[in-house]
């Protein structure tokens, strides 16, 4: 006997959430900072309340994340 679990349904949320991912998307591309533009500060802030810490840091890999760590530690 097998049973049988439901994927979620992507294809629904996205569709859902659409016109507000594409007004993010439109905005970055109005005013091309792709690289440390108010969306990733934005992103920053919200993550650092989230987890209840005084900063946040995004970066473009682990690599960068582990580095960063590393280096906060003195290793």
């Amino acid at each position: 006997m097998t049973d049988t679990i439901e994927f979620i349904d992507l294809k629904a949320q996205y569709r859902t959430l659409k016109p507000a991912i594409d007004a993010r998307i439109d905005a970055v591309l109005d005013h091309g900072r792709y690289i440390m533009g108010p969306e990733i500060a934005e992103l920053e802030a919200r993550l650092a309340a989230y987890v209840d810490v005084p900063h946040c840091i995004g970066v473009a890999s682990g690599t960068e994340a582990l580095l960063i760590a590393l280096m906060a530690l003195g290793v």
